[in-house]
């Protein structure tokens, strides 16, 4: 009688090998929130909200006392402070400037120089109205795109396992 005899333990080693590096998911964490960022870049170069409808428009107030045309570009800081922090638990991505959730939800502000500011009428300008211009999110495309990455990573962790 011929006999064949399988030993697992260099199989079962391999897998509690690939086991272990996927339990924490920090490295998957960081390849998605340089994804984010890259997407979320992207998004400010076009002035598209995450469904790829365009910004709402600057107002004449705002582009008579603006350096550029740019919507939500003056000095490019939100733009520059898209940030993403993540443990093994976690990722959060956005920024931390105050003004952020402003521009994400809209909001009506104290105008900087109200005093100086007339409307028609001949009085000064108490409130503005800063509409919302969503930068913050991602659609059904931004999904595909951070699952693709994921399955990218995962695979190269089971290639370098094997």
């Amino acid at each position: 009688m011929i006999k064949i005899t399988l030993d697992s333990s260099t199989a079962q080693r391999q897998l509690q090998d690939i086991a272990g590096q996927l339990r924490p998911p920090r490295l998957l964490f960081g390849v998605l929130g340089e994804t984010l960022k890259k997407i979320h870049s992207e998004r400010f170069k076009q002035q598209i909200d995450p469904q790829g409808r365009a910004w709402k428009p600057l107002s004449p107030l705002t582009l008579s006392e603006k350096r550029g045309t740019k919507i939500l570009r003056e000095r490019g800081q939100l733009a520059d402070t898209l940030a993403y922090n993540y443990d093994d638990k976690s990722l959060e991505f956005g920024s931390g400037l105050l003004y952020a959730p402003v521009h994400q939800f809209g909001a009506t502000v104290r105008p900087k120089n109200a005093k100086m500011l007339k409307t028609k009428g001949g009085h000064f300008l108490r409130k503005a109205m800063i509409p919302a211009r969503p930068w913050l999110g991602v659609n059904s495309q931004n999904e595909q795109q951070l699952l693709r990455k994921a399955n990218a990573h995962l695979q190269r962790q089971l290639n370098q396992s094997a």
